[in-house]
């Protein structure tokens, strides 16, 4: 498996820790904190990184229905970030203690596209 490739699957792993532990704390304690949303950021960034170290390994574009995927999930992770940095500058209470809820939701949704990684991948290596 080419290096860059087996470095967007541990930048793909780092963005779940930190994903994780951003929404899992903001649901535990269900208010968004902004030290949730800096944890977040981080999710986010190795995230992209992993995706552009994947698409330079690739060479380009495959529109493979884990890519269409990942490509809705990491959309969603962008869209949900910037809502948690707006709801958090609003200091609406109703907003701050409920935005755990659709968190939960979009991080379901990213694990789909991180799990459906291990299946294309493990496909790969059988064949």
């Amino acid at each position: 498996m080419p290096a860059l490739i087996l470095w967007g699957i541990f930048l793909f792993t780092i963005a779940l820790v930190f994903y994780s532990i951003s929404v899992w704390a903001g649901w535990l304690s269900k208010r968004l904190k902004l030290w949730h949303i800096y944890v977040f950021l981080i999710g986010l960034f190795t995230d992209y990184l992993a995706t552009a170290l994947t698409y330079v390994a690739i060479g380009g574009i495959v529109f493979t229905w884990h890519a269409i995927l990942g490509f809705i999930s990491i959309a969603l992770m962008t869209i949900h970030v910037v809502w948690s940095i707006i709801t958090y500058l609003n200091k609406s209470e109703q907003a701050i203690t409920n935005f755990h809820r659709i968190s939960v939701i979009v991080w379901g949704i990213w694990m789909v596209s991180y799990l459906s990684g291990f299946g294309s991948g493990i496909e790969k290596v059988i064949q």
